[in-house]
């Protein structure tokens, strides 16, 4: 199997974070020394994150520009991925094995930047990767291919020879479905597991089952 470019979902997939994301409205509002109610929730229910923190910059009068709200967000997003995230198994051997082979990586994430730029430099990671795009760089979520289109145009490799990584079933029927070659990650957060590894071109636990 020839690989040229490498595109890496972040949480899930380089790291062991989605644990985080658990209840991250309840923890991240009561940051800010908010309780929210049943009524809250039911407000809250089936909301993008976006809107749920425009609601609740209007429902609790936290008074910051949407920008400004975003950005306090995610840097409470990256406290916590300091103090809780761990790579995942054997990824960093993995990532030594395709630098050592001239693949170029990636990371196209629905995390900002930002938040996760500090984990990366955390673990020696950062170096390997020239290309991070989240969903909101690019306009476009992972229901569409479009940040892995612009993840690899900035590889400068063929998508033929691009291989994408994800736990998350509804991107990765997105990469498949766009033409990416698929590697599936297991991780627990994931309920459709079979159906993930039903489309994966490889699917694996732990990166050392990879030999390319």
């Amino acid at each position: 199997m020839e690989i040229t470019g490498a595109i890496f979902d972040f949480d899930g997939t380089l790291f062991d974070s989605m644990q985080i994301w658990a209840g991250i409205k309840e923890r991240y509002l009561a940051h800010h020394g908010i309780t929210l109610t049943q009524e809250d929730h039911e407000a809250f229910k089936d909301l993008h994150l976006q809107e749920v923190l425009g609601l609740a910059n209007i429902r609790f009068n936290m008074q910051m520009t949407a920008r400004e709200l975003f950005d306090d967000f995610f840097g409470f997003i990256g406290q916590c991925y300091m103090a809780e995230a761990e790579p995942k198994n054997d990824i960093v051997q993995f990532l030594d094995k395709l630098k050592a082979k001239g693949v170029r990586m990636g990371i196209a994430t629905a995390t900002s930047e930002f938040a996760l730029t500090p984990l990366l430099a955390k673990y020696g990671m950062l170096d390997y990767f020239s290309a991070v795009y989240s969903v909101y760089t690019v306009g476009s979520s992972k229901t569409e291919s479009k940040v892995y289109d612009v993840v690899r145009e900035a590889l400068g490799t063929d998508k033929q020879t691009t291989w994408v990584f994800e736990d998350a079933l509804y991107a990765a029927k997105t990469a498949k479905a766009s033409g990416y070659n698929l590697v599936g990650i297991y991780d627990p957060t994931e309920p459709c597991t079979d159906e993930l590894k039903a489309i994966a071109d490889i699917y694996i636990h732990n990166y050392s089952e990879i030999d390319w």
